[in-house]
């Protein structure tokens, strides 16, 4: 009787072992099923999309959303490189170079509107120029062709019966050059972007003739036009549908909560805008906040892409894209 209540006992603590084992294999399957998803983004290490990048960093907005952001830091022009060479499947995108690389044959798609266009023409305050009209056969510097500034001035000037590449004398140079030729007097305007024009401007040695975002709008009739897009490779897109309105919802609620959070702007004004004097940031921090989306935005929007796709097909009527981008427009937003 003994020996038969003992080997009970060892039963007993046996299946108790044994139960113990599997109710830590399930507590490791559910934990690791709870885990959310890592999405490698490309993001820029300057300006308002990197800042945008960081803030749902800092306030943990990709948790918030079920996915962990792992950030892949890069230069503008790289990250469209890499979403262009296929060595990341999300990032940063522009709808004219997203146009392009789908001619090319790498299927972009446009999810989530993030900000409108931060660009404008200035020329010193002292000089006659009050309309770009007046530039007309004078040296300007502006980047290159490849870059959404070059674009949308191309747009905007062609709308006005002009040609930048006739018309101008343009020198195609990088922020800090445009910025060297213009304090030394070698062209008579710069076309920059935030914040390096509230730098400029702050001083009151320079002024600004032409406001991108207001023209786009007028000339299109919408309220906004965004022009930088968090976007992502087709495959990456159809394989991962579930997660797109996650990712929505984290851009959405940093464009929304960004606007509202000076204190976020100056702590990283200077890695993302190179701005250190407290006058420069606190000029810059009111310019470059307009143009985050409207805090009463949401995306999908019927007029915003109707706006969007408007001046992509007009860039095509005017001899921007060839004709046979016309058909890969529409398929280029993510419903």
């Amino acid at each position: 009787m003994i020996k038969l209540a003992r080997g009970v006992r060892r039963e007993a603590r046996g299946m108790q072992i044994l139960v113990g084992m599997l109710a830590t294999c399930i507590l490791a399957v559910n934990l690791h099923a709870a885990e959310p998803p890592t999405i490698e983004i490309g993001l820029p290490d300057d300006g308002l999309f990197g800042l945008g990048g960081q803030y749902i960093l800092d306030k943990g907005l990709d948790k918030k959303n079920g996915f962990v952001m792992k950030p892949r830091w890069a230069g503008v022009p790289e990250i469209q490189r890499l979403l262009g060479i296929k060595a990341i499947s999300v990032g940063l995108m522009t709808p004219e170079a997203g146009l392009r690389a789908n001619q090319a044959g790498v299927p972009i798609r446009l999810v989530q509107p993030y900000q409108s266009t931060h660009m404008y023409v200035v020329v010193r305050s002292d000089s006659p120029y009050n309309k770009v009209e007046d530039l007309k056969g004078k040296p300007i510097a502006l980047t290159a062709e490849v870059t959404t500034l070059y674009n949308l001035f191309d747009f905007i000037m062609r709308k006005r019966g002009m040609n930048i590449e006739k018309d101008f004398q343009l020198k195609k140079l990088g922020a800090p050059a445009i910025v060297a030729v213009l304090e030394k007097g070698d062209v008579e305007a710069g076309l920059l972007w935030e914040a390096h024009v509230s730098r400029l401007v702050s001083g009151g040695k320079y002024k600004t003739i032409l406001g991108f975002r207001d023209e786009l709008s007028r000339l299109l009739n919408v309220k906004v036009l965004p022009v930088i897009w968090l976007s992502a490779l087709e495959p990456w897109v159809k394989e991962n549908g579930a997660m797109v309105p996650h990712l929505r919802a984290a851009w959405t609620e940093a464009y929304k909560g960004l606007q509202s959070d000076e204190g976020h702007f100056k702590k990283y004004a200077k890695q993302f805008f190179g701005l250190e004097k407290p006058e420069e940031i606190a000029a810059a921090w009111p310019r470059t906040k307009m143009f985050l989306l409207p805090a009463d935005f949401t995306w999908p929007d019927a007029a915003t892409l109707k706006g969007e796709k408007t001046w992509l097909r007009e860039g095509v009527d005017l001899g921007m894209f060839p004709k046979e981008a016309a058909g890969l427009i529409d398929g280029m937003y993510v419903p």
